[in-house]
């Protein structure tokens, strides 16, 4: 059974366009989940609009008990897909212009602004330098703005970022983003001087960080990672608790939709191996000992 709090398929959803998912060149994000649904009803229930209030393990049926807005249930097993959010751009035209110019994902949206295409980047992490270094070798113009005067991105990926020759605007902030149907300019904040700037782009590239839905997972006691992600066995999905498992953003790594197909993949194959064993091994037992 699947319990979705929104709609199916989360970002994918809201994504405009999805390049060069294997059987499609280009297809809609909310066309591609809507097959993936009409797919996954054939197998199993699929509760649109319920979500997870408490979630624990009973005491001596060893089944966890999942308390939801409308029923409570008894499972042998919980994969968790909850997924991540990315931190918004706090700009007049973000949200506006999200899919028409904004992107939170360079690897998904990138090939639209190669050869030659202006675009930022804003952040100052792992994730904007890699994003920014991808980007240039796609082709596009990038600048890197950053709030800062130093970046948080590991000495590797600075490094490469100054080969590459990528301009880097320190100590500033994306304050505006205009345009008519897509993103054309953006007005940059100095912050040290507070003087603002205009820059004509094609695109703006959000990475500013993730943050995490692990509501599930702390209920559960399940370990996390340094960053807050959920820590799984990337072999079998495995987390640190028995008969439960991760897959998709919420384990980190990649954010790509076939990586996120893959780890349910993987999960569902380790659970099928996981759960029927350790209940028969307790059923068996409890045959033995019984008078």
């Amino acid at each position: 059974m699947v319990i979705e709090k929104l709609n199916p398929g989360g970002q994918v959803a809201i994504t405009p366009v999805v390049e060069n998912y294997p059987g499609y060149m280009r297809i809609g994000g909310k066309s591609l989940v809507d097959l993936i649904t009409q797919q996954a009803v054939q197998y199993s229930e699929v509760h649109v609009g319920e979500y997870v209030t408490e979630v624990g393990k009973g005491e001596t049926d060893g089944r966890f008990h999942l308390k939801t807005n409308h029923a409570i249930y008894l499972a042998r097993g919980i994969v968790i897909a909850t997924g991540v959010e990315p931190r918004a751009l706090e700009a007049p035209g973000a949200q506006k212009f999200y899919g028409r110019g904004v992107s939170y994902c360079a690897t998904c949206d990138g090939y639209f602004f190669k050869d030659g295409k202006k675009v930022i980047v804003v952040g100052g992490g792992n994730t904007a330098v890699t994003d920014a270094l991808y980007l240039h070798n796609l082709g596009a113009k990038v600048t890197l703005v950053h709030r800062k005067d130093t970046l948080r991105a590991e000495e590797r990926l600075t490094e490469s970022l100054r080969q590459s020759g990528i301009p880097v605007l320190w100590n500033s902030e994306v304050r505006e983003i205009h345009g008519d149907k897509k993103v054309q300019s953006v007005k940059i904040e100095d912050r040290t001087s507070g003087q603002m700037t205009g820059m004509a782009v094609d695109g703006v590239f959000i990475a500013i960080g993730y943050t995490p839905s692990t509501d599930i997972a702390k209920q559960l006691g399940l370990e996390l990672t340094a960053e807050g992600y959920v820590k799984v066995d990337l072999t079998t999905m495995r987390t640190s608790v028995p008969r439960i498992y991760a897959a998709g953003d919420i384990t980190g790594g990649m954010k790509q939709i076939v990586v996120a197909v893959a780890q349910g993949s993987m999960a569902a194959m380790t659970a099928f191996e996981d759960i029927p064993r350790m209940f028969l091994r307790q059923e068996a037992g409890a045959v033995q000992t019984a008078p």
